[in-house]
């Protein structure tokens, strides 16, 4: 099958998708939920007669949903099917690299802004490239940089699915400086024609507003080939990079969506149906404030006839009236209270919302600790709507992860680790990330709560076993200890072994001494 590469038929795909988000609503409806969580809620509209208050339940709500689902650390392990030697060691290479590649592309502070993003927009994207450039403190340069993408900036060729994989093309619009687009062309060795029509362009509701006569939309397509996935990099009359070829095995992409929608590659987010209540709440309390304003202070009334001039209230000022000062007419009137329904209301409302959207009082700790068990029961049965939520999010920081293993075994290339053999001697290994390269699915990636208590149970079954004298050697209880759990491991095997070493060396000395 042909493909059209040129720039104008990139950019025609490019329309076909913005018309899709067009028709959905897309754009309008992530600019309104962006505006509501940020608390520009009276936006567009001009009031006079009252005080426009914000009372924003929305935000409160979506800081809950994305510190709940971020609270545990996301371990990720990948562990090869086999147990064999060869096994263990690739194991704790693997998870010596993954460590630092998540280190340094800081996929963890990512992660809240993906969730974030999903939780207010609908969805999230991560785009995974690999960065030449990148010192690693090793012989091999380069390593693995992770962007948060924005739904709105993300294009699938088939819009009635969310699936990455089964996706005939992906394009990614960015929006960068001219003069950064055209060096890029030049390092690409494009022809001068393709660098002298890279020009600023406008922008559409996706784009954000500022620098227009320096930004141009810059579209990367990606789609998937025999060899791997073949990457092109337009503008839209021109060509910045042509079409290449990496070997990867699956899309540098992982897409998550808050609450799936059917025949559609955009989620739901539960800011959208909270809207209307928020607006509700905004405007019952403007109109509550401003009626205590005007009628909860006595208003003093007066006879205008036997006060031509008008009544003052300043302290020691005279007031000159008609007729006998004694037969003034004056007077305070008070009107009667507000219905205290409007603030049950407003607190029933605010209450409800929050409840509906699955923040809870007691999730959210306003309740009395006088039964403990009945609290943590609560909590829990709140957390259980965001269960679903966070299966999803562990879905996709395994795509992210098996992105990782796919770029390294296509660019790491040999890079040096450092592992502990089984006598606890630490020893310098290279390891060719080239052998993993396609095989990464034989490879088991486990990523969530369970990958990070395991440790935990871990080191509390060693203690249990050389608490029990199952264990009666120090340095292997120490082997079966995770690094994380104890500062200094490597260095107290090291005195171990050395103090081994000097025992054994001691116990044959006086053998012999015996013997002799």
């Amino acid at each position: 099958m042909k493909h059209d590469l040129s720039p104008h038929a990139v950019w025609r795909e490019y329309l076909r998708g913005q018309d899709y988000k067009r028709a959905t609503g897309l754009y309008e409806q992530v600019r309104k939920n962006e505006n509501f969580v940020q608390g520009k809620q009276w936006e567009g509209l001009h009031v006079s007669t009252l005080d426009p208050l914000i009372f924003n339940v929305l935000r409160r709500c979506v800081n809950l949903f994305v510190a709940m689902l971020v609270s545990d650390d996301v371990a990720v392990s990948a562990t090869p099917f086999g147990r064999g030697k060869q096994d263990d060691q690739l194991e704790h290479i693997l998870e010596q690299a993954f460590d630092c590649a998540i280190e340094r592309s800081n996929v963890k502070t990512l992660n809240r802004l993906a969730l974030r993003n999903a939780c207010v927009d609908g969805d999230s994207c991560f785009y995974i490239h690999f960065d030449p450039d990148t010192e690693t403190g090793q012989p091999a340069k380069g390593d693995i940089k992770v962007e948060c993408i924005d739904n709105t900036n993300v294009y699938f060729g088939n819009t009635a699915s969310d699936e990455v994989e089964r996706q005939p093309f992906i394009i990614i619009a960015m929006r960068r400086d001219v003069d950064e687009v055209k060096l890029e062309a030049l390092k690409n060795r494009r022809p001068s024609d393709d660098i002298n029509a890279i020009l600023p362009d406008g922008e559409d509701e996706n784009m954000t507003p500022n620098e227009n006569h320096r930004r141009v939309t810059v579209l990367l397509r990606m789609r998937k080939t025999e060899n791997g996935i073949a990457f092109l990099k337009t503008t839209q009359h021109a060509t910045i990079m042509a079409e290449k070829i990496l070997p990867y095995t699956r899309y540098p992409v992982a897409y998550m969506s808050w609450d799936r929608v059917k025949n559609s590659c955009h989620g739901v987010s539960p800011v959208t149906e909270a809207i209307p209540n928020q607006i509700a709440i905004n405007k019952l309390y403007s109109m509550y404030v401003q009626c205590i304003k005007q009628v909860a202070f006595p208003k003093i009334i007066y006879d205008v006839t036997r006060f031509p001039n008008g009544y003052s209230s300043e302290i020691g000022k005279a007031i000159g009236m008609r007729g006998n000062p004694n037969d003034a007419f004056l007077s305070a009137f008070k009107a009667p209270d507000i219905s205290g329904q409007v603030l049950a209301l407003l607190r029933q409302m605010m209450s409800d919302t929050m409840e509906l959207m699955g923040a809870s009082d007691a999730s959210l700790g306003n309740v009395t600790p006088t039964n403990t068990s009945a609290i943590v029961a609560v909590q829990k049965a709140t957390a259980a709507p965001l269960e679903l939520v966070k299966l999803e999010f562990y879905r996709f920081i395994e795509d992210t992860a098996r992105s990782f293993l796919d770029m390294m075994g296509a660019h790491y290339g040999v890079r040096q680790y450092v592992i502990t053999d089984e006598d606890g001697q630490e020893q310098q290994v290279s390891f060719d990330f080239g052998t993993i390269r396609g095989g990464e699915m034989r490879l088991k990636v486990d990523v969530g709560e369970a990958s990070y208590w395991s440790e935990t149970v871990q080191t509390v079954t060693n203690d249990h076993l050389i608490e029990t004298g199952l264990i009666a050697d120090p340095l292997l209880y120490l082997q079966n200890v995770p690094d994380q759990h104890m500062k200094g491991k490597r260095g107290l095997m090291r005195a171990l072994q050395k103090q081994k070493e000097e025992n054994n060396g001691k116990e044959q000395t006086a053998a012999e001494s015996y013997a002799g």
